[in-house]
């Protein structure tokens, strides 16, 4: 099989606008771990307008010092099992998660090609490890594409690999998906316009001042009205607009902070 058999950049963003669908709609977050794709799943994940909902973001662990120093892999893991294996996969997965503290997190490690196999582990196979907080899901595959096709299998094995457990997990505990509160009263927003751009720094929701430590991006809309998502120190998010015309900040959708095992 030659790179014309491997999914197109097309297909992964369609699959990416599906998940993100699923991710928003039952107000699950993500974060990413990735060896062998370089950072191509965040990269696509993030290709979909409103991706800051629900990717928190992700580490590109190339190195095994990478592995060890931010994700947490044990040394032990490495020297027993190898950078390319499912042990390394799961720990990478849950040490993403720990770190970004997310419901879900996918991680990646193989060999892209086209140098680096072996006969034990030919050049590309994949070991993909999904966590969550009811899951830890694994998968392997061993691709037949050159070094770009494989990354693009994987992501593509990636994505799918999400979305069975959003939708096995909906079926099991969320029948009736939650929603963020959807709002569009008035709300009192501490801001200051600097260098072009709204700089939130307290929004108040019910009687309480929530500290805003994370802006997404900004968009105006053709009716001059900006709108962002914000995140706060507790943990919950907000999709704020600002009617500069009319002099109010609204909350359109707010989403209460988690509590994660």
């Amino acid at each position: 099989m030659t790179m014309n058999n491997a999914p197109t950049l097309s297909l992964l963003r369609e699959l990416s606008a599906e998940l993100g669908r699923q991710l928003d709609a039952h107000h699950l977050t993500i974060a990413l771990a990735e060896s062998c794709t370089g950072g191509l799943l965040a990269s696509i994940l993030t290709d979909i307008p409103g991706s800051s909902h629900y990717v928190m973001g992700g580490v590109v662990s190339y190195s095994n010092f990478a592995k060890m120093k931010v994700l947490g892999v044990r040394p032990e893991t490495l020297e027993a099992h190898g950078a390319v294996s499912p042990e390394t996969a799961q720990e990478m997965a849950q040490g993403s998660r720990a770190l970004l503290q997310t419901d879900i997190a996918i991680a990646i490690t193989g060999i892209a090609g086209p140098g680096g196999g072996s006969p034990e582990k030919p050049v590309g196979l994949v070991y993909l490890h999904l966590a969550a907080e009811d899951a830890d899901w694994g998968e392997m595959h061993v691709w037949p594409h050159d070094r770009i096709g494989n990354k693009q299998a994987t992501v593509a094995a990636a994505l799918r690999l999400a979305l069975r457990y959003v939708k096995d997990r909906t079926a099991r505990v969320d029948p009736k998906p939650a929603q963020p509160e959807a709002s569009s009263s008035t709300v009192l927003v501490e801001a200051s316009w600097r260098n072009g751009a709204w700089r939130p720094e307290a929004v108040w929701l019910g009687g309480q001042r929530k500290q805003v430590v994370g802006v997404g991006r900004q968009e105006r809309t053709p009716e001059g009205v900006w709108i962002m998502t914000v995140e706060f120190g507790d943990g919950g998010r907000a999709e704020l607009e600002a009617d500069a015309e009319a002099g109010v900040w609204r909350l359109r959708r707010h989403w209460p902070p988690r509590r994660y095992a």
